[in-house]
């Protein structure tokens, strides 16, 4: 299993962008805007994978890839570990933990033990 969390690479002020987040990561409008503002500190989605939302969680996290895709706003998107905690990353040195979008995508596609759920593509 393996946890997640996104932010925005830079600095984000889109109303748009903040409607997205509150309709689809339930932020308030005014706390959405204030993590998009924040830029890569300003993490907007944390979650574990594989766990029984695993295709809620998949099906979320592919639509919120291909919006801000289509926007071009790059992502900043940090993997850690099941048995790790968010407290071992430094926030000024994130690149060991920095994945790809096609990396989570990847990720979304496999199973805890490495196998491929083809049902989950979406």
């Amino acid at each position: 299993m393996a946890k997640i969390t996104i932010s925005c690479s830079t600095p984000v002020d889109d109303e748009v962008v903040t409607e997205f987040l509150h309709k689809y990561v339930l932020h308030s409008r005014v706390g959405a805007a204030r993590k998009l503002r924040m830029g890569e500190k300003g993490c907007f989605y944390t979650c574990s994978l594989y766990l029984e939302d695993h295709a809620k969680v998949s099906q979320l996290l592919r639509r919120m890839l291909a919006f801000f895709e289509s926007k071009n706003i790059p992502l900043t998107i940090l993997k850690i570990g099941a048995q790790d905690s968010w407290c071992e990353v430094d926030p000024e040195q994130r690149d060991p933990w920095k994945i790809a979008p096609q990396a989570l995508l990847a990720l979304l596609d496999a199973t805890p033990d490495g196998g491929i759920q083809a049902a989950l593509n979406t």
